[in-house]
């Protein structure tokens, strides 16, 4: 059984997956939303994989904790959507930052256009990596 993580963003999707035993993250794909539908293309995911849960990357606000800006209350429809479709259990897990990390990580020499493919599948696997560290008491 795997891990599955989703980096929701307006127009891409990052997705990661654990390794059977839940220690380490791997980036799976970015999904680009204006191209691709994401339920055709986690149909996919899940086709492929033997997935118990979802983690979807919450930016929760320091600021306004009780607060829900509209970017949560999409990736709060589409976690209920991905929930009841697969019948998973998922899990909102504090992503705030990540895709600053990512960006501060990635190599400089890069092209803004090469970065954009990149950069939400690998903040997708940050997240999912402090979830299972978190998850096997690291």
């Amino acid at each position: 059984m795997r891990i599955l993580c989703l980096d929701i963003g307006n127009s891409r999707v990052g997705v990661a997956i654990s390794d059977p035993l839940k220690i380490t993250a791997q980036p799976v794909m970015t999904i680009e939303l204006r191209n691709k539908d994401l339920f055709e293309e986690l149909d996919k995911i899940f086709q492929g994989y033997n997935i118990e849960k979802v983690v979807i990357g919450y930016p929760l606000s320091k600021l306004h904790p009780d607060q829900k800006d509209e970017k949560l209350k999409k990736i709060d429809e589409i976690s209920e959507k991905i929930g009841s479709r697969y019948n998973v259990e998922i899990v909102k897990w504090d992503e705030r930052f990540s895709t600053k990390a990512v960006e501060r990580v990635i190599d400089e020499e890069l092209n803004w256009k090469r970065k954009k493919k990149i950069i939400d599948k690998v903040a997708a696997v940050y997240i999912l990596q402090g979830y299972l560290d978190f998850y096997n008491g690291s």
